[in-house]
């Protein structure tokens, strides 16, 4: 087995913070916004503006897919953990299983 972590060394981290960030979504939703005890000791971040950043997804031809029609091009949400040996990955959303990847060439050859 060859689990490949992106992002994390540990699988622990990714539960721990992913369990933080549910319980703070649900306190969110149900009380309207974060304690004062959550701002107090959060870092400030000054003249913001939204950006993105990569993150490691799969790209391909989809087929099952609950909300894309089988036989187009989609992206998956983040890859957490994907054993390509086995054949499998897990994403923010769902567990996919893989199938061929894709030929990479070098392009330079051609």
């Amino acid at each position: 087995m060859s689990i490949v972590y992106p992002g994390a060394s540990d699988p622990a981290d990714i539960i721990k913070c992913a369990r933080r960030l549910a319980d703070d979504i649900e306190r969110l939703a149900a009380c309207g916004g974060p304690t004062t005890a959550d701002l107090a000791g959060a870092p400030v971040i000054d003249l913001y503006r939204p950006a993105q950043r990569p993150a490691t997804a799969l790209i391909g031809v989809l087929v099952g897919h609950p909300t894309v029609r089988n036989r187009h091009v989609a992206m998956t949400t983040e890859i957490f953990a994907i054993d390509p040996d086995a054949g499998w990955a897990r994403s923010w959303s769902r567990f996919y299983a893989l199938g061929r990847p894709v030929e990479l060439r070098d392009r330079r050859r051609q």
